[in-house]
């Protein structure tokens, strides 16, 4: 869900994934995605992008502690959209896997 959106504010409290549409710089984004973890306990992961053209996904443990996840560098510039990253991330988690076991994530390059 979009997190910064004014429309259908009251949906955001049950959503699962929140993406932010604001471009911060690395450090900015990781503290508003740590932001968007602890305004909304029912969130289990959320995206930022940064201004580096990359992306900050955090991920909330059942500890409450939050984990971040880097996208991965591929060999072509093609990077994944914050929605996509943290949709994998999000599959990955509801799936069984671990935070910590989940290092990076980057798209298969074509053979």
């Amino acid at each position: 869900m979009d997190a910064d959106s004014p429309r259908r504010t009251a949906l955001r409290e049950y959503a699962d994934v929140l993406v932010s549409r604001l471009r911060l710089p690395p450090l900015p984004a990781r503290h508003r995605v740590r932001e968007l973890l602890a305004d909304h306990p029912g969130c289990l992961a959320a995206a930022v992008a940064d201004t580096t053209t990359r992306c900050v996904v955090g991920v909330r443990e059942r500890t409450g502690a939050v984990w971040f996840v880097r996208p991965g560098q591929g060999k072509s510039d093609a990077s994944l959209p914050p929605h996509a990253l943290v949709s994998v991330v999000h599959a990955w988690l509801v799936s069984g896997g671990s935070s910590r076991a989940l290092r990076r994530v980057a798209p298969m390059q074509p053979r």
